[in-house]
């Protein structure tokens, strides 16, 4: 089989980038090449007029390759995809670093390696891409073109991975938890279901947009939303007292950490 570009895997995410980079033309579904392993997967991608195909060794052609597997199925996938040839590799694999990419795809693979977020899935994700071994400009333009049908692109170095991971690659899940309590509480005291969700997706929204268009950080325009003796300072001292603060990092550490030794238990 002969294709511009190959995907491995075509989970929630791998059919975000998809759909993402054929909304912005970057990608035509007759250049794209599909492995999936699940037949449901594979009759909805074909649909999108990709061929696709069961086995990884269909992917032997492609000169760029976009690797949307989990990483605990990585070596196995490598071992079908082992080239001398040289090609790029675009990594979606959190705790995988480019050297053990490499050396398992072949010697003269060049690795992207990218962190999109879930909300990728709704073209608003937040993807963070890092050139890893023997990427060149060329390689880290395409990663950038590619993700942008998801979303904002920011480029970091390879070693700051981790720390994108535990900030914006799990970073939705907590301000879902923020959501959550927030939701949990304003019912409590009297709202009804049908006004909480707007009312807190309307605030996030608002909050997220200053925070994008503000030149303050974010300390300085909570304190322009808090006016002294206020109902906003009330709710920030006892949040404080609480350990708001405190358990929020606490939380973007432990990811981080959790994924270095992840990536420990990989062998790097």
């Amino acid at each position: 089989m002969s294709s511009d570009i190959g995907f491995l895997g075509a989970g929630h995410m791998g059919r975000a980038i998809l759909n993402g980079a054929f909304s912005t033309g970057f990608l035509r579904p007759e250049a794209v090449l599909v492995v999936e392993r699940i037949d449901s997967l594979r009759e909805a991608i074909a649909e999108l007029g990709c061929t696709v195909a069961a086995d990884a060794t269909a992917l032997h052609g492609v000169d760029t390759l976009v690797m949307c597997v989990r990483p605990q199925d990585f070596p196995e996938a490598a071992a079908a995809l082992v080239s001398p040839s040289p090609r790029l590799v675009v990594s979606v694999m959190a705790g995988l670093d480019s050297n053990s990419i490499a050396d398992a795809c072949g010697e003269a693979t060049r690795v992207v390696r990218a962190m999109p977020n879930a909300p990728a899935s709704i073209g608003c994700g937040m993807t963070a891409i890092a050139a890893g071994r023997g990427a060149t400009v060329t390689d880290t333009a395409v990663a950038r073109d590619l993700f942008a049908g998801v979303g904002r692109v920011v480029e970091v170095a390879e070693e700051d991975m981790f720390a994108v991971t535990a900030v914006s690659g799990s970073g939705p899940a907590w301000i879902y938890l923020l959501a959550e309590a927030m939701r949990e509480e304003g019912i409590a005291i009297g709202l009804d279901d049908a006004i909480i969700d707007e009312l807190i997706c309307g605030t996030f929204q608002g909050a997220a947009a200053m925070l994008a268009t503000s030149d303050l950080y974010p300390a300085e325009l909570k304190q322009a939303v808090t006016t002294p003796g206020g109902t906003t300072e009330a709710g920030l001292a006892a949040m404080d007292r609480a350990g708001f603060a405190k358990a929020a990092r606490a939380g973007v550490h432990a990811a981080y950490m959790r994924g270095k030794s992840i990536a420990q238990g990989q062998g790097q």
